[in-house]
């Protein structure tokens, strides 16, 4: 009986009860978002992400390298729509390196920017995820050596 209980303690002591994760996948057209197991919106996320300011500040970082993002791709387009209305034969040809470089340089902008911007969406769901974790001085473990409780710093 006596071991019952002391077996009974220690499993409590064990078991630890942190708030609910948030984890992210990729979805076809926008990302998904869990806590736990369950899907949440975009909205509701913005909202568990305003009570830790540091993953606040990473969300905001996050939305501002997607904003730049969309503006080069507009860019890319543009240029794209201009290369191909000006490739006409036996023209000059400083219009076409302009518009090459235009084309290139905007695309390596969206991929920069796109890249940027989902790596701060994974950073603010890192911090928000570590802020929920409790950090305790101690803890209170059975002991490895013989039958007792020790507590581990």
């Amino acid at each position: 009986m006596k071991y019952l209980v002391f077996f009974l303690i220690s499993i409590v002591f064990l078991v630890k009860t942190n708030a609910q994760e948030i984890t992210m996948f990729s979805g076809f057209f926008d990302y998904q978002y869990y806590q736990d197991d369950e899907r949440i919106a975009k909205k509701d996320l913005v909202k568990l992400l305003e009570t830790n300011e540091e993953s606040l500040v990473h969300w905001n970082r996050s939305k501002t390298f997607s904003t730049l993002s969309w503006v080069a791709l507009a860019a890319e387009t543009g240029f794209a729509i201009w290369e191909i209305a000006d490739n006409t034969p036996f023209e000059d040809e400083s219009n076409n390196t302009i518009t090459t470089v235009g084309v290139f340089g905007s695309l390596a902008a969206v991929i920069t920017f796109g890249v940027l911007s989902h790596t701060q969406k994974k950073k603010a769901i890192l911090k928000y995820n570590q802020g929920i974790q409790e950090n305790t001085a101690f803890k209170i473990m059975p002991s490895k050596k013989g039958i007792g409780i020790a507590i581990v710093f």
